[in-house]
């Protein structure tokens, strides 16, 4: 039964369906007729505005500049005509003329006598100028040449801390980063406001005064940064290293401590320093400690300063740098 049902109303469903979209079409068609007269009228609208825009642009051109009246042309004619009335023509002096501005002339004379004495065979047989026909420059007393600039002199400063033995067997030499430290069985060198070049200069005088000394730790670089130098802070470090090495000593570079003032460009550059001497000393087969993990971050480390290590910091540094001379059998 339901499917004789389905059957007698499948046709009356297609018939209502096929109604309903001829009147949907219907609709679209009288909706298309309505735009395009809608559009129509827009554009009519459109070119009359435009019209009456650009008379009234004209209208007002016209009253700022208004035509001059066409001036009329005489005819030729062989008949003279009436001569005009005598008109009285008053001259009036000119303002603001210009005047010619010659320059002041210029004396282009050569005031080198030696460019003039050059046709001389022998200079010892010239003859000398009188004073009075000398010129500026050979009256001028000549002026010494510039002194070398004198090498800098980092003076150390005195030990805060009695040796930790009258024979060392490590020599820690940098900053006043290290001012705090000390490490068993070693001396320490504090060079305040010491550069790279500074502790180069001083290893000579650190061999020479701690013979039984067989490793020399150097931290330094924090001052140089500021000279934002970077190749020639490579170039020290290089000098420095070799230097050491040349005495026939251990070699041990404590690696730069990143400050809790240090700015972005600062901070940027000890970063790059730190790169490159861990790569740099893998090369050289030489030592490094590496502090910047160990400090980065950690202001209860600094003075208030924020570029001095406090009694913790100190401490800090100190047990990396001991177990740094530890792992290379450094003798207690």
């Amino acid at each position: 039964m339901d499917t004789l049902d389905c059957s007698c109303r499948g046709p009356l469903l297609l018939h209502e369906a096929n109604m309903v979209i001829d009147s949907l079409k219907r609709d679209i068609r009288r909706l298309t007729n309505d735009l395009v007269s809608k559009d129509t009228l827009i554009s009519a609208y459109g070119s009359t505005l435009r019209a009456q825009a650009q008379s009234r642009i004209d209208m007002s051109f016209q009253a700022k500049f208004p035509e001059e009246p066409a001036t009329t042309s005489q005819p030729a004619c062989s008949t003279p005509q009436q001569s005009q009335p005598w008109t009285e023509v008053v001259a009036h002096r000119q303002r603001g003329v210009l005047r010619k501005f010659s320059p002041p002339p210029f004396n282009l004379s050569n005031r080198y006598s030696v460019l003039a004495d050059s046709n001389v065979a022998d200079p010892a047989h010239a003859i000398p100028l009188p004073p009075q026909h000398r010129s500026a420059e050979q009256s001028r007393p000549t002026a010494p040449p510039p002194k070398p600039p004198a090498p800098r002199r980092v003076a150390r400063e005195r030990p805060r801390h009695p040796p930790s033995s009258t024979r060392p067997v490590a020599v820690l030499v940098g900053s006043s980063m290290v001012r705090h430290v000390t490490l068993p069985r070693s001396e320490t060198w504090c060079l305040p406001g010491a550069r790279v070049e500074d502790v180069q200069t001083r290893v000579p005088e650190v061999v020479e005064q701690h013979p039984t000394a067989s490793t020399i730790v150097v931290h330094v670089g924090s001052n140089d940064i500021r000279l934002q130098q970077s190749e020639k802070l490579k170039s020290d470090f290089t000098s420095l290293i070799q230097t050491i090495l040349a005495t026939g000593k251990k070699c041990i570079v404590s690696g730069p401590i990143p400050s809790a003032c240090f700015s972005d460009m600062q901070f940027s550059r000890i970063r790059q320093l730190h790169a490159w001497l861990v790569g740099h000393c893998s090369r050289e087969r030489v030592p490094f400690v590496d502090n910047f993990g160990s400090f980065w971050r950690r202001r209860s480390l600094f003075a208030r300063d924020g570029r001095h290590l406090n009694r913790a910091g100190a401490s800090l540094l100190a047990s990396n740098l001991e177990l740094a001379l530890e792992a290379h059998h450094t003798p207690r």
